[in-house]
């Protein structure tokens, strides 16, 4: 069993840096290498073998990634939206089920009752799903939100409403006010122990943060796991919505190290979707799918391209959102983790008890899942450009708040290109915003405080810390996450040794500026303004069609920008080949001595900074 465990972790982790290089959820490879690893292929993987346990397993997993999701709440953005997604988790919610249940009963040689859990499980898209697709699509961010928000909300909402539509099919509810009553006092008692323990958690973290500042984080876990198991223990299948609730206490209460906590508990989250979703996906017959037909294909088309349209422009209807936001909220709702997760557990019940219909509903949940998920992952972009719902990218971030960062910053803001910084160091970042720079204080290379800077609405990243592995690091990261296409590092001439052009190129990436920096050296100079910057116009014979390191190879002038016509500003980059009626903006650190013969015979015009 330990292999077994070993096994599904290392093949999730690798699925998850796959993903991450060509693009496509993480979900579609779990799903793939879990049947390749499973009974079905080269029975590596056999979760039967766990007994009991696989249960336990899968409660607990779901448990912390609805804990994680729970503390990315703002409950701004919820009162903001609130009046959208309400109806959405609500009446939205039971639009689907009913729907879903109509579909698969029309065309599938199956009882009501097995309807009616199908369309019970189909109820959740879930954040683990959503969030990586907004990353890499630009849309509005109140479509953004509103995605985000139902995601985290209708997992532990479908999941009871699952659990109730079980119960009335195994008799556990003697009828079905019996049935509603089970559903709100879950809901209810889950709500109200998660909310207690989220605030007690935070109270006792607050008092005791500097005693506790190196276990602060498995601190927490520890006690959201024993808010669940609490919960659970009163009433069966209420821990998931304690998850959720004492996730969003934790996280709306500023805790000390709430962005640590964040970071801690998002790597986290990653790890147990990996080994959950492969083991869940190694305990799938192939035949539960396969024995549905085309007909298993068209109840999952009709779910996506009906049933979801039916709920959206209803439940909206009162809303102030255009008929083109609504279009893109009916098109996008990928089905996730927890849709297979409680599918599983319900698969397990109903075999223990000899009930038909359990291959069937894990068959159609996970077929919904891979469909929705490949399909609705490919095409979102398109179908968000089509609608005119791309926000137009006019940002460029810049990692490091040090005085380069800052000084590019105020050259960038001048020409009307909206710009945004990130530092870890609090002081650099006080600086800034002195010097009216939008300024942000995080880890660049943590997604959800990346995130923080809008680089989803930025179009350029350019990274001039002293640390190469940080400024290569990011710039792979705003690639691959966020699907940017101009991520340029700085590299030192001081700086990592491990580093260097050669594995820079290798990585993909283009050097910012068109040759290393000694930025330690740079920083004095400006500092102590013993530098100069102004700009020039390319002149077509002794210009155009170069690229930029041809150009300055002198090591005190240093090209920062392009200004081009019916294009935003363009960093300059070892590869960045100039244009006629392109205009450079230069830093020039040494400007007595600096001869400017290159120039010719335009104009050299000094920008006062």
């Amino acid at each position: 069993m330990l292999s077994m465990i070993v096994i599904a972790i290392v093949a999730g982790v690798l699925c998850q840096l796959i993903s991450i290089l060509v693009g496509i959820p993480s979900i579609v490879f779990y799903l793939i290498v879990g049947v390749i690893l499973g009974p079905e292929i080269l029975n590596m993987l056999d979760p039967a073998l766990f007994g009991e346990g696989f249960e336990t397993i899968i409660k607990l997993c779901v448990a912390i990634i609805l804990f994680e999701a729970g503390l990315s709440l703002d409950k701004e953005e919820m009162k903001t939206h609130g009046k959208v997604i309400l109806p959405l988790i609500t009446v939205g919610a039971l639009i689907t089920m009913f729907g879903g249940a109509i579909f698969a009963k029309t065309l599938l040689p199956i009882t009501w009752q097995t309807a009616l859990l199908f369309g019970a499980l189909v109820i959740v898209t879930g954040p683990t799903v959503i969030q990586p697709l907004l990353r890499r699509i630009s849309v509005r961010p109140n479509i953004k939100h509103i995605l985000e928000y139902e995601g985290v909300f209708i997992d532990p909402i479908g999941a009871i409403i699952a659990i109730f539509v079980f119960e009335l099919i195994i008799l556990e509810a003697s009828s079905i006010f019996h049935g509603f009553y089970l559903v709100l006092f879950r809901f209810g008692i889950g709500a109200i122990i998660g909310g207690v323990g989220g605030y007690l958690v935070s109270a006792v973290v607050k008092k005791y943060s500097i005693y506790m500042e190196d276990y602060q984080d498995l601190f927490v876990l520890a006690f959201a796991l024993g808010i669940y198991s609490l919960s659970e223990s009163i009433i069966a299948e209420s821990g998931l919505m304690a998850a959720v609730a004492s996730g969003a206490i934790v996280g709306n209460l500023n805790i000390p190290g709430e962005e640590n906590l964040k970071k801690f508990k998002g790597k986290l989250s990653v790890l147990v979707i990996s080994l959950l979703f492969v083991l869940l996906a190694a305990s799938l017959e192939l035949d539960y799918i396969k024995s549905l037909g085309i007909e298993g294909l068209f109840v999952v088309v009709a779910l996506l391209l009906i049933v979801r349209p039916v709920q959206i422009f209803l439940t909206t209807s009162n809303s102030n959102l255009e008929t083109k936001e609504k279009l893109f909220l009916s098109y996008i709702s990928p089905r996730g983790i927890v849709a297979a997760s409680i599918a599983s557990i319900i698969g397990i019940e109903m075999a223990k008890r000899d009930l038909s219909g359990g291959e069937v509903i894990q068959g159609l949940v996970f077929h919904t899942i891979a469909v929705s998920v490949l399909f609705q992952g490919i095409t979102a972009g398109f179908v968000a450009n089509l609608l005119g719902l791309k926000v137009e990218n006019k940002k460029i971030v810049i990692v490091g708040a040090n005085a380069f960062g800052r000084l590019l910053g105020r050259l960038l803001t001048r020409t009307g290109t909206e710009v945004t910084l990130i530092d870890t160091n609090e002081r650099l970042i006080n600086s800034a915003r002195i010097e009216g720079l939008n300024a942000i204080e995080g880890n660049s290379l943590d997604i959800d405080q990346l995130e923080q800077t809008g680089i989803n609405n930025a179009y350029s990243v350019v990274s001039v810390t002293t640390s190469d592995k940080v400024n290569v690091f990011v710039c792979r990261l705003a690639i691959a996450d966020f699907g940017l296409k101009n991520a340029t590092p700085v590299l030192n001439t001081r700086g990592d040794d491990e580093l260097n052009l050669e594995s820079v190129n290798k990585l993909g990436l283009d050097l910012a500026f068109g040759k290393p920096l000694g930025l330690f050296d740079i920083y004095s100079t400006i500092l102590n303004k013993e530098y100069t910057v102004f700009k020039f116009k390319a002149g077509k014979d002794k210009h155009v069609g170069k690229k930029i390191s041809e150009l300055f190879t002198k090591f005190d002038l240093i090209p920062l920008f392009i200004s081009r016509a019916k294009s935003p500003p363009i960093i300059c980059s070892l590869n960045t080949v100039v244009q006629d009626g392109d205009e450079i903006t230069v830093l020039d650190l040494d400007p007595i001595s600096t001869e400017l013969s290159f120039i010719g015979n335009n104009t050299k015009e000094i920008i006062d900074v």
